[in-house]
């Protein structure tokens, strides 16, 4: 038996490690290897003698080859390029977003609107272009590519979508638990926002997550799964596809936990469902996916999503400040042009609907010591929008179907906000 160390360029995800090691184990005189992206390395143990390109020839496809040490350092970034390069990522996006909406080319921005389904589902084709995606691809290549079954192949892909929905249920269900409880409610939206910065971070190559976080556990559980399903891929298709859930990826954990966020069990299976959907056109096409990934251009790409998920995650950290009241960044402003309360007897009436896209209307003008009637319609209240909590009152209250009476006398001018418990939806009460 023989042992060596293998340099091999383009590794830095645990999904990489499952990648490289599943097509090092395919050649026979390997009897174990051991990858760490990390140093971007591959302990290999081997009888005979070792061929490196017999194993270039395999993983190159997906963005991985062979190299020395030399090399490995020569084309690091410093830190001080990949801040100055995500900087101004950033920057393009916001010049792009402000032009656009000053050219009414994009509608107003509100951070309690969430993600639409149609810009999951974009997410989905984005994140099936990542080497970690490609790691399903292999998956998929050595087991139901092989058979050349287009039945297999619908299957793996069924499996995945049923295994994301199903995992989306359970995380919207979490949510909506925690989000019944007014005290942890906010606890979960802080997690979800630094969760899904630290991510960002991650992915623009300004923190390493691994560093941070033991992302290794459900790895594992693949690993043990795995080896039990591969025996007979054909039969075993919709549960192979359904386990690649397990594996970790920026992308998935980010539209995870903002699956958790929408504390809706429905909502939540839903947007994981769609991702799932997004993702499968590269898997059956999974060649096509590979070679992105192996273009110059593609650490600019996913640099470019990772400060997209670190935007995202600073608007749910705007959210979660918005729990108390406070406005910043670019949060829309109250208006006091606004004429949508009525003054019955001296009281002024105020009526908003409830639904599962949040408040609507969700901006009020009121008068300094004049009563309030709040009228709130609950339509749909089964998700976080059902709980409602307006700090400035104080009030707490768990909205029902049908219609909701909320008194108050307003003893200051200023603005009273109000949201749901995560803070995903969110409206306020301009005193004047």
């Amino acid at each position: 038996m023989k042992r060596k160390t293998l340099y091999i360029k383009g590794m830095h995800c645990p999904s990489c490690n499952i990648l490289v090691e599943d097509k090092c184990r395919e050649l026979k005189n390997v009897k174990d290897v051991k990858a760490d992206f990390k140093n971007q390395t591959a302990e290999i143990t081997y009888k005979g003698s070792f061929n490196n390109e017999a194993l270039n020839s395999k993983i190159r496809q997906y963005g991985y080859q062979i190299t020395d040490p030399s090399s490995l350092e020569t084309s690091k970034e410093s830190f001080a390029s990949r801040l100055s390069q995500s900087s101004a990522i950033f920057i393009i996006f916001l010049i792009v977003f402000f032009f656009g909406q000053e050219l009414n080319l994009i509608p107003n921005f509100d951070t309690s609107a969430g993600l639409s389904l149609s810009f999951v589902f974009i997410l989905g084709l984005v994140a099936s272009t990542s080497t970690c995606m490609a790691t399903s691809g292999a998956l998929f290549l050595s087991t139901i590519g092989k058979q050349r079954s287009f039945i297999s192949a619908i299957s793996f892909n069924i499996g995945r979508v049923l295994s994301y929905g199903f995992f989306g249920f359970v995380l919207g269900f979490l949510g909506k638990s925690v989000a019944q409880n007014f005290q942890l409610g906010p606890i979960l939206m802080v997690f979800v926002a630094v969760s899904m910065v630290i991510i960002g971070l991650d992915m623009m190559q300004l923190v390493s997550l691994h560093n941070l976080f033991n992302i290794g556990l459900t790895k594992n559980i693949f690993r043990r799964l795995e080896k039990s399903l591969i025996k007979n891929p054909k039969k075993t298709a919709l549960f192979l596809g359904a386990i690649t859930y397990l594996l970790p990826c920026g992308f998935t954990q980010s539209v995870q936990l903002y699956a958790i966020g929408q504390a809706d069990p429905l909502k939540s299976a839903l947007i994981m469902m769609v991702f799932a959907l997004g993702t499968t056109p590269a898997l059956l096409a999974i060649g096509a996916a590979s070679s992105i990934t192996k273009s110059s251009y593609y650490p600019l790409f996913s640099r470019a999503m990772g400060v997209l998920i670190f935007m995202i995650g600073m608007s749910y950290a705007t959210n979660t400040i918005s729990l108390f009241g406070v406005n910043i960044g670019i949060v829309s402003k109250p208006n006091s042009d606004i004429k949508n309360v009525l003054i019955k007897d001296g009281v002024q009436v105020a009526t908003m609907n409830v639904d599962s896209y949040g408040y609507s209307p969700s901006s009020f003008t009121i008068k300094k010591d004049v009563p309030v009637r709040w009228i709130v319609n609950g339509k749909n209240v089964f998700g976080c929008q059902g709980s409602l909590q307006v700090p400035a009152i104080p009030l707490q209250k768990t909205l029902a179907t049908g219609e909701n009476i909320i008194e108050f006398t307003p003893k200051e001018k200023g603005l009273i906000a109000f949201s749901c418990s995560m803070g995903m939806f969110r409206g306020n009460f301009l005193v004047i």
